[in-house]
């Protein structure tokens, strides 16, 4: 009997431990997707109207020697967010493995994160590197319009989608997200194949912020916790 108690006595510590790991996982990694959204909006009007790819080159000129200070201030912000936006897309991974949903589901949403992160900085860049040669004189019209036209092409991005996607999946089939999050992500995919495109994207901002409360405020019981078998009746003494 000395023995089974020995046996059962790092059970019983090591509970705490993983519930508090599990609480963190829950309900504080989630809410990076509030300071990913509030960023990023935050730098998106930091950088205010920004002119189409279509724009001349002598207008290009006189909006960067006026504006170039607040591009690149906002393309920072831009970046900081992707830091937060990476975090919210882990915790979107771990609650789908716990819930149980197919494991093809939670592979895209770490695929999506990865490359939505890539891309995020390199679009952060842009902002930052035409704020700062923006005003310089240095700096050619041509070369100017070049770095603008890349920075002005918006479109949808594939893992925004991909991303969308997953997160509707899981939520309708395995109920790993509540079932008005997985329907908005459908809409919000369906707007994508709209002339709104650009409104879609940035109602994914709001969308992250919403998802991130969501999962924070009800977090998922873990699948393992659910279907854990009962002690092996051996230890019980005779």
């Amino acid at each position: 009997m000395v023995n089974q108690a020995a046996r059962r006595r790092p059970e019983v510590t090591a509970q705490p431990h993983n519930e508090r790991a599990t609480s963190w996982l829950d309900r504080i990694a989630p809410l990076s997707g509030v300071v990913f959204a509030v960023l990023a909006m935050a730098g998106y009007l930091v950088i205010d109207e920004f002119p189409d790819s279509d724009t001349p080159v002598s207008t290009l000129t006189g909006y960067y020697a006026a504006h170039h200070a607040q591009v690149a201030r906002g393309g920072m912000l831009l970046a900081y967010s992707v830091i937060f936006f990476a975090f919210f897309g882990a915790a979107v991974y771990v609650r789908m493995r716990r819930s149980g949903a197919p494991p093809v589901l939670a592979a895209t949403v770490l695929i999506a994160t990865a490359v939505g992160a890539a891309e995020g900085l390199n679009s952060a860049g842009t902002y930052a590197l035409l704020g700062d040669i923006g005003g310089k004189p240095a700096t050619t019209p041509g070369a100017l319009q070049a770095w603008h036209i890349l920075g002005a092409t918006g479109h949808p991005s594939v893992d925004v989608l991909a991303l969308l996607l997953a997160v509707a999946a899981a939520g309708l089939v395995a109920r790993a997200f509540p079932r008005w999050l997985a329907w908005s992500a459908l809409v919000l995919v369906a707007l994508h194949f709209t002339p709104l495109s650009f409104v879609g994207l940035l109602l994914f901002h709001l969308w992250v912020l919403l998802a991130g409360i969501a999962m924070a405020v009800r977090p998922g019981v873990p699948t393992a916790a659910r279907t854990r078998p009962e002690p092996s009746g051996a230890l019980n003494p005779a």
